[in-house]
């Protein structure tokens, strides 16, 4: 598997709104399931007690079955008129809630995994 993952920081009175947004990001995604080339989508608020009490940390992470699909989606993201139009749509919503300089993102590649049995 191939992970994108994103960290970003937000001012805390905006949480609720910032979730809402993703929630209507995901939704935009599955309803558009055929032009997103991630298998599953996670969106995370971080649980520890934050440095600035008036802000919060948040992490997206996006699932690949590889480095080829991940590649294939930033291809189509400047290329499909309509995926570049969602993408306008969601950052001119979604930067305005961000830190400015916070969004900080990677790639990562699953090497070893365990599922347990409960």
């Amino acid at each position: 598997m191939f992970y994108e993952v994103a960290q970003l920081r937000i001012r805390k009175e905006l949480s609720k709104k910032h979730l809402e947004l993703w929630k209507e990001i995901l939704d935009e995604q599955k309803s558009h399931s055929g032009k997103f080339y991630h298998k599953r989508s996670r969106i995370l608020q971080s649980a520890e007690k934050e440095a600035n009490p008036d802000e919060e940390t948040w992490m997206v992470i996006d699932e690949y079955e590889d480095r080829e699909a991940y590649d294939k989606m930033c291809k189509a993201m400047k290329e499909d008129p309509e995926l570049k139009k969602l993408e306008e749509k969601w950052h001119s919503k979604w930067d305005p809630m961000s830190i400015p300089g916070s969004l900080k993102a990677q790639h990562w590649i699953e090497r070893a995994k365990v599922e347990l049995k409960k």
